[in-house]
């Protein structure tokens, strides 16, 4: 009987999936009530894994709302190609080439950001690395979970470290991670190296905005579920899976950036988390089973 629950509930999470995932209105769900929006022209925002996918999109779209965007990544054609885009839309970008996974180049992007554009309004702490693989199939490759980790997590970490006291001193600014909706359930079956990473970011965030309660520092946790960019293109699995446009993704940051809300995520997500405050072992069913 307990089987054949978790497999309709599957299949019922799924269908659902299915017919939101791609909707804007039902999937752009603030947890928080929204603090009123504030305009972006005149800001400065820091972007990472800005060559790319969600990074390019919300680079892209902050400019468009008269944004001074920075553009980090590591790859300094890539680079050119979105600033030369956002320059000729008749918005203003710079670039700042970068390897966020170290503490050294973190420190390297910091020291030239500062030094060349001063502090930012906005971090956008995007660039990251997902990997699907299960632990089973992990147990020689403990690299996997660091070369994540450091990316995902200690990159992000390291960034608002550095900016943190200026902010403060302001009494202004804000942070804005990128996570994923898993984080919400406490389990991705075949993503433990990528979800743990995004966890820790996740709670990080959390944590900061709470101690950041009665300043007018703002945290920002976004919640996506699965993005069509290139960073999925090798996962043959995806190929037919309902996902977010990396042109709709680049509209959630823009939204988190005018409204500053605690948390974005799908609101399947946000049932999903219910699911799992009954019953955890019935939540980890619905995604074992599933096309997740």
């Amino acid at each position: 009987m307990a089987n054949k629950i978790l497999s309709s509930l599957a299949r019922g999470s799924r269908q659902f999936a299915t017919r939101t995932a791609l909707q804007r209105a039902i999937t752009l769900h603030d947890v928080t009530d929204a603090i009123a929006p504030v305009t972006l022209s005149g800001k400065t925002v820091l972007v990472t894994g800005a060559s790319s996918g969600i990074g390019e999109e919300a680079a892209q779209q902050l400019a468009a709302e008269g944004a001074t965007v920075i553009l980090v990544a590591r790859g300094v054609a890539e680079l050119d190609r979105v600033a030369q885009q956002i320059t000729t839309g008749g918005g203003t970008a710079y670039t700042v080439s970068g390897d966020l996974s170290t503490e050294k180049g973190v420190g390297d992007v910091l020291d030239a950001v500062l030094t060349r554009y001063g502090t930012p309004d906005i971090v956008v702490n995007n660039a990251g690395r997902s990997i699907r693989r299960t632990v089973a199939d992990s147990t020689q490759r403990l690299h996997d979970f660091q070369r994540t980790m450091a990316i995902n997590y200690f990159g992000p970490v390291g960034l608002t470290l550095g900016v943190l006291d200026e902010f403060l001193r302001r009494d202004s600014g804000h942070f804005i991670n990128v996570c994923t909706w898993g984080v919400t359930n406490g389990a991705m079956p075949k993503f433990a190296a990528y979800g743990a990473s995004k966890a820790a970011l996740a709670t990080f965030g959390r944590s900061l905005a709470a101690e950041l309660t009665d300043t007018g520092v703002k945290v920002t946790n976004v919640c996506f579920p699965l993005v069509a960019t290139p960073m999925i293109a090798p996962t043959t699995e995806y190929a037919k899976a309902p996902a977010l446009s990396s042109e709709a993704a680049g509209e959630w940051i823009v939204h988190a950036a005018k409204h500053r809300p605690l948390e974005i995520m799908p609101r399947y997500a946000k049932a999903l988390r219910g699911i799992t405050a009954i019953s955890a072992s019935w939540s980890d069913g619905i995604l074992a089973r599933g096309s997740i």
